[in-house]
């Protein structure tokens, strides 16, 4: 049997229909003793071993749309579980990050010292997933990221105690960029929201074009919140790309995206934008012909993904939260809990070290395909899809979706375990 513990913050799933995000809206950026962790693995009266989880969203704040997402998610997960007798049942018991390093490192203290929590979930910004990171580190205690995306987590700044489950923005942006080089021309700009980020995200792309033969025309960075893009567009107007890479996440990528339409570039050169349901459902038919990665999305078929699951997720979501349809975030929130629970069964117990030392290496299939989490950085393999925006008609649909070219599979899209830069 799950149940939510008395952290979750009421009114946090509702009002947020179509205010999903996607691929990489990264809300940020960027101990003491006595630690929880459940012990050895105590069974429940009906024979499941009990697992106590510390959820850590931002409710609130610019990014409470992704906190909703994450947290819907989980709950799909913990009934999914439960329906399935899975040899576990899972407390969980969440709280509210704000967006704030401080808040949520306070926040996984409180989970872990008056709540005895086994591992931790969650965190939608990559200051937040580092002040929790280092925090479990010195608790010895599992955490789980599902939402931030600096791909120092997993890189320089990693740990044996932290894991992640959504795409970086490398493991984002090299299929992104392989498939433009073959596909859009070899000359590009780019506009990248001038924040951690953009310019992290922007330069992944950067990185992978120019080792394919791409050439970097021009680059612009509107201010993070812009409202005025026009200044920009007319910079990268004035060039002779192929093709704009832009980078920005949120009401951001819907003013570029309604931006870029009215301003007529789409008819002098290619777009790529985020697949987002948030970009979709808020620029229309403006964001319809712009290319982009899909790491996940609602409209993902059995075909595409090489399994059946993905169906059973949106459902389950529509009727556990607001009606509206699962974002990234919610894909790779729902799998993060999976692979807590499989790690914890795998090894029979909720030790910490037992489920680090089963984390590792472990596979899940669920609503993208298969995921393997890495042992040597903690890094989730994920499925990306290159794909261009269509107008929907015929699908169940009322904004743009994805039209699937290429899928780009797992173990393709990371660096090699030695160029990370992570030593655990």
């Amino acid at each position: 049997m799950s149940k939510v513990g008395t952290g979750v913050l009421a009114g946090g799933l509702v009002g947020l229909a179509g205010c999903t995000s996607g691929d990489d809206g990264d809300g940020g950026d960027n101990g003491g003793g006595g630690g929880g962790g459940g012990g050895g693995g105590g069974g429940g009266g009906d024979g499941n071993l009990e697992l106590t989880v510390g959820g850590l969203f931002s409710l609130s704040g610019p990014y409470s749309a992704i906190g909703a997402d994450s947290s819907t998610a989980v709950e799909v997960a913990l009934q999914h579980m439960e329906d399935e007798d899975v040899g576990v049942s899972v407390d969980l018991v969440e709280r509210d990050t704000q967006l704030d390093p401080e808040v949520g490192l306070r926040q996984a203290r409180e989970l872990v010292q008056n709540e005895n929590v086994d591992a931790l979930i969650g965190t939608a910004s990559s200051s937040v997933a580092n002040a929790v990171g280092n925090y479990a580190r010195q608790q010895e205690l599992p955490f789980m990221i599902t939402v931030s995306t600096a791909e120092s987590l997993t890189g320089d700044n990693c740990n044996g105690y932290t894991f992640r489950t959504n795409t970086h923005t490398y493991q984002n942006q090299k299929p992104n960029a392989e498939w433009a080089m073959e596909n859009l021309g070899t000359k590009f700009a780019t506009m990248g929201a001038d924040y951690s980020w953009g310019r992290e995200s922007v330069g992944a792309f950067v990185e992978v074009a120019e080792q394919n033969g791409g050439e970097v025309v021009e680059q612009v960075w509107p201010e993070l919140g812009a409202t005025d893009y026009s200044t920009y567009i007319q910079q990268v107007a004035s060039t002779d790309a192929d093709f704009l890479v832009v980078r920005a996440s949120g009401t951001d990528g819907v003013r570029s995206a309604n931006q870029i339409a009215s301003f007529g570039l789409k008819d002098q050169m290619d777009v790529i934008t985020n697949q987002t349901t948030i970009v979709a459902q808020g620029a229309g038919e403006a964001a319809t012909g712009n290319y982009g990665g899909v790491p996940y999305h609602a409209a993902l078929t059995s075909e595409q993904t090489g399994n059946d699951q993905n169906e059973r997720f949106v459902s389950d979501y529509r009727e556990t939260g607001d009606g509206s349809d699962p974002s990234t975030y919610s894909c790779t929130s729902y799998v993060g809990m999976r692979f807590i629970a499989k790690a914890a069964v795998e090894a029979g117990s909720t030790g910490a070290d037992d489920l680090v030392s089963a984390l590792e290496g472990v596979s899940y299939t669920g609503p993208k395909g298969e995921m393997t989490i890495r042992a040597c950085d903690h890094q989730a393999t994920n499925n990306v899809w290159s794909s261009q925006l269509v107008d929907p008609e015929g699908t169940e649909f009322d904004y743009p979706v994805p039209e699937i070219f290429t899928k780009h599979d797992a173990g393709e899209n990371s660096r090699p375990c030695e160029e990370t830069g992570c030593n655990i």
